[in-house]
């Protein structure tokens, strides 16, 4: 009876330790999915160039975070163009992948810069469903993200074979880049000035009420005082 006992203990300790290795093991996720169905050309693509926006955003650059999100997307039509729809599309998922979770990043650099929010979002309705037609990928990158990245890739290349040359790419963006994060924060400077302003603005006006409240008020009270006088003068006369 014990060693019945025994073994049925040995076997439950072998299905618990069974289920515990199979819970530990790590799922799959859909980035590492779409990641592994690339060509080793694509993979080394994606790597360099999310390395280099990785960076980008970790020194609050908002220039490189453009060119770096231009590039990504731009490579996906180019991909496209090549008549190389299937990995477009899982190179796609891939780099949606990547936005979603460095969200929280992004949105720090983000912050008052529309380049980069509509760079973002653009990226994140790229079509990558299996059922997506060569028009409709072609068509959900607008043909100016081109202009904005890095110049071997905006002439239609796919591929970024080194860490090297992605950091060079990146850095020799175009000047469009440069004047399009500029320009977000000179926006961000001039909305300050404004929202500032507005404040001094109200302030002013709160403080004209105020004193004009006061005068009539002051006006009334003299008024009040007038009169009662003339009031008690003319009793005096009797009148």
């Amino acid at each position: 009876m014990k060693k019945i006992i025994f073994m049925a203990i040995a076997v439950g300790a072998i299905t618990l330790a069974s289920c515990g290795n199979k819970t530990a093991t790590p799922v799959e996720t859909a980035d590492s999915d779409s990641i592994a169905a690339l060509t080793e050309e694509s993979q080394a693509t994606f790597k360099h160039l999310t390395a280099e926006l990785r960076k980008a955003l970790k020194s609050n650059n908002s220039e490189e975070t453009i060119a770096s999100l231009a590039t990504l997307q731009t490579v996906y039509k180019n991909l496209v163009d090549n008549n190389k729809l299937d990995e477009a599309l899982s190179y796609g998922a891939a780099i949606k992948n990547f936005i979603n979770e460095n969200a929280e990043a992004i949105k720090n650099v983000a912050s008052d810069n529309n380049t980069i929010a509509n760079l973002v979002e653009s990226i994140k309705n790229l079509p990558t469903t299996a059922t997506t037609t060569t028009e409709k990928a072609r068509n959900a990158v607008a043909a100016d993200v081109a202009d904005l990245a890095s110049p071997a890739i905006a002439k239609g290349a796919t591929a970024i074979a080194t860490a090297e040359a992605a950091a060079e790419a990146i850095k020799n963006a175009p000047a469009t880049a440069k004047k399009a994060a500029t320009t977000a924060v000179e926006n961000a400077v001039e909305k300050t000035k404004t929202a500032a302003g507005n404040k001094v603005g109200e302030k002013v006006s709160e403080a004209q009420t105020k004193a004009n409240d006061a005068v009539n008020k002051a006006a009334g009270k003299a008024n009040d005082e007038v009169n009662k006088a003339k009031e008690k003068t003319l009793k005096s006369l009797g009148l």
